[in-house]
């Protein structure tokens, strides 16, 4: 019988995967609800998806929409959890989004204001799911364990985006179009919801309707169980002015801002520059998705392994060199895309492409999960606090990479994309450095009960 808190893992990553399917989804449809060419090539009119006249700026505002109170979100959850416990924050983060993306083709249909506010509203919901499942975990796995279930989450991310792009071109070229992909991203949603409410509990020695209600904790290798229900009071002023607090958010905004321009804006990208039709746009799409996975599986396994091999004498060494491997290696393949002015190059830009997503899967190995190390008793508020900030960008990048699109920064589109590759790599390399002098695992002193 699978141990309880393995489902548990694997739900959240089932979570993580709807939220970036939805996401994913938008990304892949925007192409086909603003290209001419869905447009025009269906001859019966009464068979017309809507389409829509948007520029590239204002593209980036809808797709970062649902970023508008995502960021200020995950803090306010995360102290909630720490009361309340995380399976009613996971189960929201799931079902109104599923409602929500529903209705999606109905509000595009309106006004992109409304459209606008649905994004919004799934965006704020989306925000309790990854406080709820950091509260989760600190919960159900001990320490040694945590990394491999923190690395779940992006894991789920990697599944999510993968699936949704390689079906989503196809589901584009159907009758119904674009908004088919909506339909699917929510139907995605349903057996999670009936799964959650049989399988999910705050704690370990919550019953369980189906696995041994008498199923404890697993006592900690240190001996000490997780502290529950014990009223604490949140050390603000000591989180708002930790290096170690400040640094995982330098650390997540620069990799939330690569990450969701990668997101958002790479099959528009494939589509402007390199006419890329969108089934195979989706297969580059998802193959990027893929590498990325792969290696935020395999990440956290190969640091554990370095670390009980004692190949260096600090398992923070092991952290630091799977992060800079995570930050340096988009920088390095996003600056080499600008060399390649060239259509014929294409294969060598998604190549780069493909790779520089496969080299940022190493952040589970990484900053990711130093959250839990060093702030275990307020994992939930800290992890809010670091998301909220990093999570921001969320709204920056594609909005920027929008503003620099329509500029007349440089005078040919190719040009353009290359200003705005160039922003996200210099992000990159500013945020490692400073994770490289500042970051820890080690518990702070106001974490300590």
């Amino acid at each position: 019988m699978i141990a309880r808190k393995w489902i548990i893992s694997l739900l959240g990553i089932y979570s993580c995967a709807l939220m970036f399917a939805q996401r994913a989804g938008f990304s892949v449809a925007m192409v086909r609800m603003t290209s001419k060419l869905s447009f025009d090539n269906l001859t019966e009119s009464g068979n017309r998806p809507p389409h829509f006249d948007w520029n590239e700026t204002l593209q980036g505002v809808i797709l970062g929409s649902s970023f508008y109170l995502y960021w200020i979100i995950p803090t306010i959850v995360g102290s909630f959890t720490e009361k309340y416990g995380g399976k009613w924050f996971a189960f929201v983060g799931v079902f109104i989004p599923c409602i929500m993306t529903v209705m999606t083709p109905w509000a595009a249909a309106i006004n992109v204001g409304t459209l606008i506010t649905i994004q919004i509203i799934v965006g704020f919901t989306q925000a309790f799911t990854y406080p709820a499942l950091f509260h989760l975990y600190v919960q159900w796995f001990p320490p040694e364990q945590r990394s491999k279930a923190n690395s779940g989450i992006q894991i789920g991310v990697s599944l999510g985006s993968s699936i949704i792009y390689l079906i989503g071109g196809y589901l584009c070229e159907t009758t119904i179009g674009w908004p088919l992909v909506f339909y699917v991203s929510a139907a995605m949603h349903v057996p999670w919801l009936f799964l959650w409410l049989y399988f999910g509990a705050d704690r370990p020695n919550e019953q369980s309707k189906l696995l041994d209600d008498n199923e404890q904790f697993e006592k900690r290798k240190d001996g000490e169980k997780p502290k529950l229900n014990k009223k604490i009071q949140t050390p603000w002023l000591q989180i708002a002015t930790s290096p170690a607090v400040w640094t995982s958010v330098a650390t997540k905004s620069a990799g939330s801002y690569g990450f969701f321009m990668f997101l958002s804006k790479l099959p528009t990208f494939l589509n402007s520059v390199y006419h890329i039709e969108i089934i195979y746009n989706g297969f580059i799409n998802a193959a990027a998705s893929l590498a990325y996975g792969i290696t935020c599986f395999l990440a956290p396994y190969i640091c554990n392994y370095m670390i009980e091999k004692r190949w260096f004498n600090r398992s923070l060494v092991i952290r630091k060199l799977s992060q800079t491997i995570a930050m340096i290696t988009p920088a390095i393949c996003l600056l080499l895309i600008t060399i390649f002015k060239d259509e014929n190059d294409r294969n060598i830009v998604i190549v780069l492409l493909i790779i520089a997503m496969f080299g940022y899967g190493f952040i589970t190995g990484g900053e990711w999960t130093m959250v839990s190390d060093f702030a275990p008793n307020f994992v939930g508020t800290v992890s809010g606090v670091t998301l909220m900030l990093g999570f921001i960008n969320g709204i920056l990048a594609p909005y920027i990479v929008g503003i620099v699109l329509d500029s007349n920064m440089a005078p040919t589109l190719l040009q353009r994309w290359h200003i705005a590759f160039c922003i996200s790599a210099i992000y990159y390399i500013i945020a490692l450095i400073i994770f490289l002098i500042f970051g820890t695992d080690e518990q702070q002193y106001w974490d300590v009960i």
